[in-house]
């Protein structure tokens, strides 16, 4: 696919209907719930939850900045690929959209870190793999996730 056709992808993929799975919530009544304000981590969330939760734009993954490439064709496995490599330089087509996700992550660690609530945390897997590694280094206990399982709930614990 070219880079444009990798966007419209994108687009795709974050519209895409939800595929509703059993979802055991760690056996925690969680009484406090934030929510990606996409729709897919809204219905995620709603049925996770089940009650009230915040929704927050903070939570969403980062947008993809296209590359000017033109009809260069590349497999999606090629891309993901540029697109880590571009995203750990600094490249400049990244480097806006990478600390302003950085920036969302300390944002949401940090409200976090602050709340004496337990807090269930319905995102997407990039965001929770960062938000994951930020927790681990400002105290909270939790598991390293490599690639986040689809409806399986990660506990981090304050320590």
């Amino acid at each position: 696919m070219t880079s444009a056709e990798l966007e419209e992808w994108q687009d795709s993929y974050d519209d895409a209907e939800v595929k509703i799975v059993p979802c055991d919530p760690g056996g925690t009544e969680w009484p406090s719930c934030i929510s990606s304000d996409s729709m897919r981590a809204i219905v995620t969330a709603r049925t996770v939850h089940g009650g009230d939760f915040h929704r927050t734009a903070l939570l969403r993954e980062p947008r993809v900045a296209g590359f000017g490439t033109g009809n260069l064709r590349l497999p999606l496995w090629a891309w993901r690929l540029v697109l880590r490599l571009a995203w750990m330089t600094g490249h400049r087509t990244q480097r806006s959209s990478r600390d302003d996700f950085k920036q969302r992550v300390a944002t949401v660690a940090k409200q976090l870190r602050d709340s004496n609530v337990d807090t269930l945390v319905v995102s997407h897997a990039g965001m929770m793999i960062f938000l994951g590694k930020e927790l681990r280094r400002s105290g909270f206990a939790g598991p390293k996730m490599r690639i986040p399982q689809h409806a399986l709930v990660y506990v981090f614990e304050d320590s």
